[in-house]
């Protein structure tokens, strides 16, 4: 793999996906569409969308603003972080997933979630074809679908995922046109901040991208540089400000990096390539294309691109980022290295015909895998993080009653009006309290006591085989009176 000795490389010649547009513009829009379709038909029939604990409080905070007609700035849903502030960052999409749930059940969120996906691929795909041919295109997508297919849950990240392709693209196609981004870009980041903390990732793409225009520009045009993408970046970043959380919602994503409780959670977990996987396949198959033919990549996208890579091999929640970024800049150096000069332009005499054909049978397709959804309607069951057969036995005695939950129960419990001990919210409940807990459920004896005698819990819900279940099995003082695979509920007896 090289690099130019300019910021960005000559102007390529034109690739076959670019040669004479009006007549391949529409195949390129036709196989869009039918990715998307595709994107939409995989997720809505994915068994796992729904089976991530944390949907639930993300629901109930939609709920919560719907019925106050307010964002929440302070914890309205456990017992021991009532009232303490919170950083409800998350906001907009939430509103949109609890209009979606209330609109068609845990199917209208299925099919908002398959929406965003159609829409991320529907992107990608356009961008891909504008440089490479819709079969090397078809290669890259079923490279990149098994990086992307881990994360596809219900929650807000998946929606702010085509929201960070819809914004690299604009930024990607303002440095082709050697001008700074639209303004009309600016809303996006609005709609972002609101949606999603990934939004930071977005300014620091734009800066990326200015810092390489700048190094690029003659010295006579720095000043326009500057001064375009300066009024860009500030108008972005006051858009990034306009939260419900205001400062505090911009700098919430560098406070919660920084928790020591990260270490607990499997999504913040590092890269692990001790077995052969999906994102080890890619990341080989992504460095055979490029050392196999001289790829010149610019310096400012390469150090990005292993900028991107580093958080990725930190966080595996970053994985699914890095694909996007990587496919989405990577298309041009990637299609100038193995595009030929000389490929013809296919053949399209039919296109306008073809377009509204095709296009017409997709969204023929799309309306008809909708109405079978709704037709045949999404069952939520049990799972790892979603005790929901042993929420439907629970005596409704206990409702009300101090619980000790798992960490991954706190959301289902919410949903069910349930306050509970702890729940995915952990930068509200800090590293202290979550740390503790941690402990607790680990099967540490002295900080279980300490935490019953100050809260005095009537009842625990707990993954049936945990090191606290088991002591409980055996402590006079709790009595087991449901278990299955996924939860037992003990209670605590009278005491005499």
């Amino acid at each position: 793999m090289t690099t130019s000795p300019s910021i960005l490389p000559p102007a390529p010649p034109a690739p076959a996906s670019e040669v004479a547009t009006t007549t391949i513009a529409t195949p390129r829009a036709i196989f869009a569409l039918l990715v998307g379709f595709a994107a939409f038909a995989f997720t809505i029939v994915l068994p796992t969308l729904l089976l991530d604990g944390d949907t639930g409080w993300h629901l109930a905070t939609g709920a919560w603003i719907v019925a106050n007609g307010s964002v929440p700035t302070h914890d309205p849903f456990s017992f021991t972080a009532a009232g303490r502030p919170w950083v409800a960052h998350e906001w907009l999409s939430e509103l949109a997933m609890y209009a979606s749930y209330r609109a068609a059940g845990w199917t209208g969120l299925n099919l908002l979630t398959g929406a965003a996906m159609a829409a991320l691929y529907a992107l990608v795909t356009s961008q891909l074809c504008r440089w490479i041919s819709i079969r090397a295109s078809i290669v890259a997508l079923l490279l990149t679908a098994p990086g992307i297919a881990p994360s596809l849950l219900a929650r807000p990240h998946i929606l702010a995922l085509p929201l960070l392709a819809r914004w690299l693209i604009a930024l990607l196609h303002a440095r082709e046109r050697g001008r700074a981004p639209p303004l009309v870009l600016v809303p996006l980041m609005l709609v972002w901040a609101n949606a999603h903390g990934s939004f930071i990732f977005g300014l620091a793409l734009a800066a990326v991208f200015a810092l390489e225009a700048l190094i690029a520009a003659a010295p006579t045009d720095r000043r326009a540089v500057i001064v375009g993408w300066g009024v860009f970046g500030a108008c972005s970043g006051i858009a990034a400000l306009a939260t419900p959380a205001g400062f505090g919602g911009f700098v919430f994503p560098f406070y919660v990096n920084g928790l020591k409780l990260l270490a607990h959670l499997g999504e913040w977990q590092p890269a692990n390539f001790s077995t052969f996987a999906a994102p080890e396949a890619i990341l080989l198959a992504t460095l055979f294309f490029l050392l196999a033919k001289p790829v010149r990549i610019p310096p400012v996208r390469l150090l990005l691109l292993l900028g991107v890579l580093h958080l990725a091999l930190q966080h595996t929640r970053q994985e699914s980022v890095l694909i996007i970024v990587g496919v989405l800049i990577l298309a041009q150096p990637l299609g100038t290295a193995w595009t030929p000069a000389t490929a013809a332009a296919p053949k399209s005499a039919t296109a306008r015909r073809d377009t509204r054909l095709i296009g017409g049978l997709v969204l023929l397709l799309a309306i008809a895998l909708t109405a079978y959804r709704v037709a045949v309607p999404v069952v939520r069951t049990d799972s790892e993080g979603i005790p929901a057969t042993a929420l439907q036995h629970l005596p409704p005695s206990l409702r009300d009653a101090r619980v000790f939950n798992e960490y991954s129960f706190g959301g289902p419990l919410i949903l069910a009006g349930i306050r509970p001990y702890i729940d995915g919210r952990s930068d509200m409940y800090g590293d202290t309290f979550a740390l503790d807990y941690f402990a607790i459920a680990a099967g540490d004896a002295t900080r279980w006591r300490a935490a019953n005698a100050k809260w005095h819990f009537g009842w625990t819900i707990l993954p049936p085989h945990s090191p606290l279940a088991k002591r409980l099995d055996h402590d006079p003082a709790w009595r087991r009176i449901y278990a299955d695979d996924t939860a037992a509920i003990h209670v605590a007896r009278p005491t005499p």
